[in-house]
């Protein structure tokens, strides 16, 4: 074959390879969104799943002792007393459904017997990750510590979702939640006059909170496990106070007297009403199970007065679409 037959095709040139480049470049910066999108709605579908087990568990629980489990297990107590005297076993709502789960070797394991401070218990706990209560969306640790009512630190295992007390203050006040869970809480499906449909009982909360325009965000996690006294969260917050005393039941419960998209935090040392509000990490709004089992997403612009009749179980308020 001759020399001239055996002619080398030319490779690219500088300018062909860059523009080669840049196409590629192009093409993942399109790309990219589309794929987290795609992620993002997978990690909320399964959020989704994850509380319509919750929702089933409950009509399960609900079907076996005819009543929802109660929001948290304590001593009843007087609004005038303080708030490391709401002693008790203190397991919450999410404890007593872990059999309706399929884990009720842990709940086996756990001896209800003592309080849920008793240290064998909390050992168990702390150490027990439960994906069943973890959104995919959100990057909780698995477990968060906080100081109790005795000065001592304990840790706990991490939570999305806590239940709903309805419109008032998620602490040891006494008198009744007017939502599904509430301290000693044995709310029965008759209870429930708004209608199943239009009644939510457990929300999302995210594990780090904005509370205030130009403050940075603050640990607020939550625990399926049980309501802690006197429960202070050391060094937490950032421009308010070091640390702040929480009500009992705020770490498993929420309520409806501020919607997703408020912020606001008390920065009294005497109110204990803290990090009690709803929260995620899905784009424009959380996910909620109402009390006939069904998950609805809810915008984070919901109105405020729809989110609230939302969260009372028997106000007798007309509801429209949401």
């Amino acid at each position: 074959m001759s020399k001239s037959a055996r002619k080398l095709r030319p490779g690219f040139t500088l300018i062909e390879l860059l523009v080669v480049i840049a196409i590629i470049a192009i093409l993942i910066a399109l790309l990219l969104p589309a794929v987290q999108q795609a992620r993002e709605a997978a990690r909320r579908t399964q959020c989704k799943n994850n509380l319509k087990q919750i929702g089933l568990a409950l009509h399960n629980y609900h079907d076996i002792y005819n009543t929802f489990p109660p929001g948290y297990t304590a001593r009843n107590v007087t609004a005038s007393d303080p708030v490391t005297a709401e002693t008790g076993q203190g397991y919450a709502w999410s404890f007593a459904i872990l059999p309706q789960l399929e884990l009720g070797n842990l709940s086996a394991a756990i001896d209800t017997n003592n309080n849920a401070v008793e240290l064998n218990n909390l050992a168990i706990a702390a150490t027990s990750t439960l994906s069943a209560f973890l959104c995919p969306s959100d990057s909780a640790p698995l477990q968060f510590d906080v100081v109790d009512g005795t000065g001592a630190t304990i840790s706990l295992p991490s939570s999305n979702y806590p239940g709903i007390l309805g419109y008032g203050s998620v602490t040891m006040n006494a008198g009744s939640g007017t939502g599904v869970f509430f301290r000693n809480s044995s709310i029965r499906l008759r209870d429930i006059t708004d209608g199943t449909s239009n009644t939510i009982c457990v929300g999302e909360r995210k594990h780090e909170h904005k509370f205030k325009t130009g403050m940075p965000a603050v640990a607020a996690n939550s625990t399926w496990y049980a309501a802690i006294p006197g429960v202070t969260r050391p060094g937490g917050m950032s421009g308010m106070m070091a640390s702040m005393t929480e009500g009992s039941g705020s770490m498993i419960l929420g309520h409806v007297g501020q919607t997703m998209g408020m912020m606001q935090m008390h920065s009294n040392p005497n109110q204990t009403n803290h990090i009690v509000h709803f929260s995620s990490q899905h784009v424009g709004g959380v996910q909620f199970v109402l009390c006939d089992g069904s998950v609805h997403f809810l915008s984070e612009n919901v109105d405020y007065d729809t989110f609230r009749h939302l969260g009372e179980r028997a106000d007798g308020e007309v509801l429209g679409e949401f």
